[in-house]
């Protein structure tokens, strides 16, 4: 089976921002000054995605080749860009984040309330980038399989941010619950 064009810029684009995002995270090692104690499966995104979506491709494989939008140029270019706006987004984040960034809800010595840059945007703006990168990728596919990983992903996410922001409240109280009353958590002025 030939790749499309589109699943061959796909597949570079998120290639190199799981490069980039796996040797960034060898040089964050911040020290931890608290962790989630239960729960801690829902923490590592991958685990939990993979499972459903393995468990979908064997159940229903014809899900990836059943599609929900046409196959039409202008629809992969808008694709496309969504891709890329939401992994620059989700970069830009990371960065601004620096020495705050873990890849679990987590509180580091030294932790401070990012306000500034995209999180003035939105409260989490690499799930808002990842999430849009995840619609582009449905849309320039049009699979079925694409637009199920998006569903999946915003539940994982939304219980994600959940702990997260538990902790950033047990930690900066009302500091912190000001700032989630001016900012929304990942679409802005929405959710």
């Amino acid at each position: 089976m030939l790749l499309h064009p589109v699943e061959i810029i796909l597949i570079l684009l998120w290639g190199g921002f799981v490069a980039y995002w796996w040797t960034t995270s060898l040089r964050n090692r911040t020290p931890l000054k608290r962790v989630p104690s239960r729960f801690g499966f829902l923490t590592s995104m991958g685990f939990p995605a993979g499972v459903v979506l393995l468990a979908v491709v064997l159940v229903a494989p014809w899900f990836y080749e059943s599609r929900l939008l046409p196959d039409l140029f202008p629809v992969d270019i808008f694709g496309l860009l969504l891709v890329i706006f939401g992994i620059c987004f989700a970069i830009w984040a990371r960065v601004h984040l620096g020495h705050n960034w873990s890849s679990r809800p987590a509180i580091h010595n030294n932790h401070t309330i990012t306000r500034t840059g995209p999180y003035s945007i939105v409260r989490h703006p690499i799930y808002t980038g990842i999430l849009t990168g995840i619609l582009g990728t449905a849309i320039a596919t049009g699979a079925t399989l694409a637009f199920i990983c998006l569903l999946v992903f915003l539940v994982l996410f939304l219980l994600k941010i959940r702990m997260e922001e538990q902790f950033l409240v047990e930690e900066f109280g009302e500091d912190y619950e000001r700032y989630r009353g001016n900012v929304k958590a990942i679409v802005p002025f929405v959710l």
